[in-house]
């Protein structure tokens, strides 16, 4: 049990040291990006989905942290309601945001008719109108968990046929009507963002694959090297959600199946629920050029990352004066 403990510790307590880190680096990147008005519609998704990540940790990664290191928190119905509430709708944005980001890059790299060129474009043109339609669709859907929360020690709490039970709060519903349609436009939009997820994955995987075999029989070909170094950090992305998901589901399923509930069980299930949103940002920083560029300024380095590229920049302009004359 002793390891047991300390496993757990390690486990939630890195989430949180990796995770508030690096998904703050990535939004100081973008808003970086937004003062200069040099940011595309990916990094824009990005941005978002580092701040819906941030808050699923904050408010699931931090609290299960202080709750495995003993630190007990008092909440009331109020501070339930809103903690809750922050929660599902910054998870449920952090799926819709990465099935979006595949989506998008499938617009950009896959060929496809004129017809539906132009479709694609125009969505790639206005992320803004479709993310905020995400978000007013996602704060409507969870206004439940603001409405109908309360704290685990209140006696409420036990009527299980209508409440969705949390770590340190419940969400009592006042009938099984409300309990069933809730539960079923959740299961329904997390199917559908799935789906989404699965499908722009393994269509840029078999693109990603294609390529490499046209590169083996014409080495010199050079196809829109920028959209597929990027379509590969989206692919992993959307790899390490449906992976990251199929785990928690599969824990979950377990946890329905075994009575009583194992804690290690439920431990690892809610582990592997906040571990997308801690390790995403990691891969950004690891596959993003401006944002590596943009943290060395943030680190003091910008002048040096200006001397370089303008030296860069004087040789090229030599070198061509040389071949001209």
């Amino acid at each position: 049990m002793q390891v047991w403990f300390i496993l757990n510790m390690l486990a939630f307590v890195s989430l949180d040291v990796i995770g508030i880190p690096g998904n703050l680096a990535i939004l100081y990147a973008f808003i970086n990006a937004i003062c200069q008005q040099s940011f595309t519609p990916s990094e824009i998704i990005l941005g978002k989905l580092s701040l819906a990540n941030l808050l699923v940790i904050l408010t699931r990664g931090v609290p299960l942290t202080l709750r495995t290191l003993g630190v007990h928190t008092m909440h009331d119905s109020l501070s339930c309601g809103i903690t809750l509430y922050i929660y599902c709708v910054s998870r449920a944005m952090s799926i819709s945001l990465t099935s979006m980001l595949g989506c998008f890059h499938c617009l950009v790299i896959v060929p496809r008719p004129p017809r539906c060129l132009q479709l694609g474009y125009s969505l790639l043109e206005r992320p803004a109108i479709v993310m905020v339609s995400l978000w007013c669709f996602n704060v409507l859907v969870c206004c439940t968990r603001l409405l109908y929360s309360m704290p685990r020690t209140d006696t409420n709490c036990t009527k299980e046929e209508i409440t969705v039970i949390y770590d340190f709060c419940c969400v009592v519903f006042p009938s099984h009507l409300l309990y069933f349609g809730n539960g079923v436009i959740f299961v329904t939009r997390d199917m559908f963002f799935l789906s989404l997820m699965t499908i722009s994955s393994g269509y840029l995987l078999f693109l990603l694959w294609k390529h490499g075999e046209m590169m083996k029989h014409l080495p010199m070909l050079q196809i829109k090297q920028a959209e597929l170094h990027a379509a590969k950090s989206v692919t992993c992305l959307l790899v390490i959600y449906l992976f990251s998901f199929g785990l928690d589901s599969i824990f979950w399923m377990f946890n329905l199946c075994v009575s009583p509930v194992s804690l290690q069980f439920a431990d690892a299930r809610l582990f592997f629920d906040s571990c997308y949103s801690a390790i995403s940002p990691v891969l950004v920083i690891l596959r993003n050029r401006k944002i590596q560029a943009s943290l060395k300024c943030a680190l003091g380095n910008c002048e040096l990352l200006t001397r370089n590229h303008s030296s860069k920049n004087i040789q090229g302009l030599t070198n061509g004066k040389i071949c001209n004359s």
